[in-house]
């Protein structure tokens, strides 16, 4: 597996692991916003670096995230929302809340 796929995989681990500890499991479903920079910075990777991009490209081509089209006129960075795949993604991997993410 190449790095990003490696990176892109984690960041979505902990994106998720962020909303669980904000919000708990249950909610982490369908059309959840992932904060995929607050992950970076968690994984120790900067939201300004092509590693970063590199990864959320990644999870957009594995259909994992999308961009979240109602948050079209929102400031700052873009906003995505978790989808099938990405959840099937996660529980294929066997993650769990409190596993960790790297």
């Amino acid at each position: 597996m190449s790095r990003t796929t490696e990176d892109a995989r984690a960041l979505l681990r902990a994106a998720q692991e962020i909303h669980v500890e904000r919000y708990g499991s249950q909610t982490f479903t369908l059309g959840t916003y992932v904060p995929l920079e607050a992950a970076a910075q968690r994984m120790g990777i900067s939201p300004d670096h092509f590693r970063y991009y590199d990864a959320v490209k990644e999870l957009e081509y594995e259909a994992a995230v999308e961009w979240d089209t109602s948050a079209r006129y929102a400031r700052g960075n873009t906003h995505y929302v978790i989808t099938k795949r990405g959840l099937d993604m996660l529980r294929e991997s066997g993650w769990s809340p409190g596993a960790p993410y790297v």
